[in-house]
């Protein structure tokens, strides 16, 4: 059995993979308030934030 059919590296390997997808998305949301919200036209221009204040 090859090296990358083996569930001795996928197991770890999905647990790596996890915790980095986790910790972007959590990145991502370092620094937004309370009281910003995600903004619905973020992808109509590009210069529109990805968060905005909420009315």
């Amino acid at each position: 059995m090859k090296w990358y059919q083996r569930k001795n590296f996928y197991v770890p390997f999905s647990i790596v993979m996890g915790i980095l997808g986790f910790g972007a998305w959590f990145a991502s949301l370092l620094g937004v308030n309370v009281d910003e919200e995600l903004n619905k036209d973020y992808f109509t221009t590009k210069d529109e934030p990805l968060f905005k204040k909420k009315k």
